[in-house]
């Protein structure tokens, strides 16, 4: 990994050790000010860096956020998978960051929710399938000591 692509990487992950920690204005100095922040599964878009970072701090209380995943991309490109899980449910984001000048530039997110496999896919009808346990990957550390 390149010293762009660490440098990436760390604040992405800081980003998100931010929001964890709910310190709004810390994350929103991490963004672009013309920042956007594209949730497609909504067809969304939240223009501006106090946009983004104001949507996430109204969001209903009671969330924990698990970085599973960092991965450099290369050409100023990084993906993180997080872990969301609130009030008994657990939701996934893939969301794809670029930058601008050493900030967050624009941000792509992909969410879902974990629900319940449609009623056509059950034990015992189709071969090999296995259901899963709950995540319980501890993800990276978001300490921001």
């Amino acid at each position: 990994m390149s010293d762009p692509e660490a440098a990436e990487a760390a604040l992405v992950r800081r980003f998100w050790a931010l929001y964890q920690a709910r310190r709004w204005s810390e994350a929103q100095a991490l963004l672009h000010p013309e920042a956007y922040c594209n949730w497609w599964a909504t067809a969304e878009r939240f223009q501006g860096a106090a946009a983004i970072v104001h949507v996430n701090a109204i969001y209903p209380e009671g969330w924990t956020l698990y970085v599973l995943e960092l991965n450099p991309l290369g050409a100023g490109r990084v993906h993180s998978l997080v872990r969301v899980e609130q009030a008994g449910q657990v939701f996934y984001a893939n969301s794809f960051f670029q930058f601008k000048q050493g900030l967050i530039q624009s941000l792509d997110e992909y969410w879902s929710d974990q629900a319940p496999a449609p009623s056509w896919r059950v034990d015992g009808q189709l071969p090999g399938l296995q259901k899963l346990g709950p995540d319980l990957r501890a993800g990276l550390s978001l300490d921001l000591a």
